[in-house]
């Protein structure tokens, strides 16, 4: 038994999006996913825990954020104690007022399909299903790659969206069906897919090596890293992103603005990342799921300076399958990296450049898109 609905004659079906703001790339696949919907649909996106436990939620998402940035260790434990448990078998407890929202919004605002870019709300959708006698159709999208938590894997959901096609291999060996996976890429903002196409980059010796910097650790890991860019070779210039950190860790790196002139360039929280993204030749960041796939899409090699145990290791490990990539573990490898990039007339960078063109690593929000409007046509029809 269904949620009952009739679609009208000319009414666009309605999509209802579940996010969470654990992680920034919950929110962005989310994002992407309603951008490419627009026009197409009727489109609700939602943060279940925000809107049903905001003071909670709170808390705990700022727990989450001190444990990832100041101790990885911890995180690593939490992470492999989630990936011996069945959420269907063991649900997350305290937990109940996020699925009584959830069955009002099911009850109240009729939604024609669901997507959950969080991997605890299909298991409240299959829970609502069994105990109400009704159900809704709905797609989980996968926002990590190459290493899969279990908490993913345990519940009844009639399709799985998932980024590339090693991480279909390995949700399929771990008991998966393989008809209910489809490789879609990750849902990164639509318009991202057209930067390596209208905006290609190219790199001669004496001209500029432009370095995209996203400073998302300590502002002692900032300065060292920025100064080892810097020294590794006159040509590199570097933007460097601080977004919210912006009062924490300029005044520790003011100096070497004044040391480096126009070769580096701070901004703080900023619009323009993907104008920034364009013009670069490589990215440093962290293995953040839409971090990477925003720069996959935008075919940028990336450098990881720094990722989380677990999930991130994966997003590092996709780069590396893709010759777009690797992990850098301080600044001196960090350098040696760029240095290395450059060498030989740029035949490196250029290398991995044109590696990740080839992966063509674009469509995933429209991808996503078609597939939950299938689902709606076919639960209406």
């Amino acid at each position: 038994m269904v949620y009952p609905c009739f679609m009208e004659k000319g009414r666009l079906p309605r999509i209802l999006i579940l996010t969470a703001g654990y992680g920034e790339g919950h929110h962005s696949a989310a994002r992407g996913v309603r951008d490419a919907l627009a026009g197409r649909a009727e489109v609700r996106v939602t943060d279940l825990c925000a809107e049903a436990m905001p003071g909670m939620f709170r808390v705990t998402r700022a727990a989450y954020l001190w444990i990832i940035s100041r101790t990885p260790r911890l995180w690593k434990l939490m992470y492999e104690v989630s990936d011996r448990r069945n959420l269907a078998e063991k649900p997350v407890k305290g937990l109940g007022p996020v699925e009584h929202l959830l069955e009002r919004l099911l009850r109240e605002w009729k939604p024609d399909a669901v997507v959950s870019t969080y991997m605890v709300y299909p298991y409240m959708l299959d829970s609502l299903a069994a105990r109400t006698g009704k159900a809704v159709p709905y797609l989980t999208v996968v926002t990590d790659s190459c290493v899969i938590n279990k908490s993913w894997l345990c519940s009844e959901s009639p399709l799985w969206a998932v980024t590339d096609p090693w991480t279909r291999e390995i949700m399929v060996e771990k008991g998966l069906p393989p008809d209910r996976l489809r490789v879609t890429g990750f849902p990164v903002n639509p318009g991202l897919g057209a930067l390596a196409r209208e905006h290609p980059v190219s790199w001669r010796e004496g001209e500029p090596f432009r370095v995209l910097y996203f400073a998302q650790r300590s502002a002692r890991h900032a300065r060292a890293e920025l100064e080892a860019m810097l020294e590794a070779d006159p040509a590199i210039s570097v933007t460097c992103i601080l977004g919210r950190r912006f009062r924490r860790i300029y005044p520790r790196i003011r100096e070497l603005r004044a040391r480096y002139g126009r070769r580096l360039t701070v901004r703080g929280w900023t619009r323009r990342v993907p104008s920034y993204l364009s013009a670069s030749h490589v990215v440093v960041g962290k293995a953040g799921g839409a971090t990477v796939h925003e720069v996959l899409a935008a075919a940028r090699p990336m450098l990881v300076n720094f990722l989380l145990p677990g999930q991130e290791e994966g997003n590092a490990r996709l780069l590396e399958r893709l010759g777009g990539g690797r992990h850098v573990p301080d600044a001196r490898a960090l350098a040696s990296a760029l240095a290395g990039m450059m060498a030989d007339g740029g035949a490196p960078w250029r290398r991995m450049h044109e590696n990740l063109l080839k992966a063509n690593m674009t469509g995933g929000s429209g991808r996503i898109a078609d597939l939950v409007l299938k689902l709606a046509q076919e639960r209406t029809n």
